[in-house]
């Protein structure tokens, strides 16, 4: 790539703290929590995650949780409800409290003063908005495309404050219709645009066959079943081309070209 790229692979060590909620907006059945959890905050990276303890005797394992954005001392996390656990954290108040573990995992590599287009599809969304803050601090061109399956789930968007945003919806409740690669292929894409993206496995497959059909490369986000968050399970490896790699420690961002079973 042309751009010079700003590492965020990596940070300081990830801290486990007790932390506070100070805030919850719901859209539809999603909840965009804000938790006071200066340490995390200030060693957090675009695309990282959290895992986190659900209160209540019955849940046992923490839940891995994208970070979608950073204010000041506060992570904000964007939660779908797809289980018993999930489900808990949407239906938190202000001043409970949760054991937040993190950050963890690589980030995205920013590219300072690039083209950049942001893909996001379904709750894969979640850590665009703090991809988005870091893009523009570093003075890239920034161009987002969301897609969703319809209005419901389109209520997402809500969760987000940013200029550029492209929606698009398999039915054409929200937007356009059709998929974000769709939605992709009309806007204007140079030729040194750096790809971001996360989203449902299908959705960065089709990614990266389009953006390899145009010479463009760029990241990935990949989503996984995590128990630990650590690497110790060795739970949620995927193939690479360098072998296998854990997506909780040497991801969850990838290379795109380097995921084989998005061939």
């Amino acid at each position: 790539m042309a751009s010079k790229a700003l590492h965020e692979h990596t940070s300081p060590p990830a801290v486990s703290d007790p932390c506070r909620v100070t805030g919850v907006r719901h859209f539809g059945r999603y909840a965009l929590i804000t938790v006071l959890a200066p340490r995390v905050a200030r060693r957090a990276r675009p695309g990282q995650f959290v895992m986190v303890g659900i209160p209540g005797p019955e849940f046992h394992l923490r839940r891995p949780i994208s970070i979608h954005s950073v204010a000041g001392e506060a992570i904000r996390l964007l939660v779908e409800p797809r289980g018993v656990g999930s489900g808990a954290l949407c239906d938190l108040a202000v001043a409970d409290r949760l054991e937040v573990a993190g950050p963890l995992g690589s980030g995205f590599p920013i590219a300072a003063g690039a083209s950049a287009l942001v893909l996001g599809g379904g709750i894969g969304v979640a850590p665009m908005q703090y991809l988005v803050d870091r893009l523009l601090a570093a003075d890239a061109s920034v161009t987002v495309a969301f897609g969703f399956r319809d209005a419901q789930q389109a209520r997402l968007v809500s969760a987000f404050d940013i200029d550029q945003l492209w929606v698009t919806t398999d039915d054409g409740t929200v937007g356009r219709r059709g998929t974000v690669v769709d939605l992709a292929d009309e806007l204007q894409i140079g030729a040194d645009t750096v790809i971001y993206a996360c989203g449902p496995w299908p959705m960065l497959a089709a990614v990266r066959l389009w953006a390899g059909k145009r010479g463009l490369n760029g990241y990935v986000s990949l989503e996984a079943h995590m128990a630990c968050g650590s690497g110790a399970c060795q739970g949620c490896v995927v193939a690479t081309d360098s072998g296998y790699r854990r997506v909780c420690v040497d991801g969850p961002v990838f290379d795109m070209t380097s995921v084989e079973a998005l061939v």
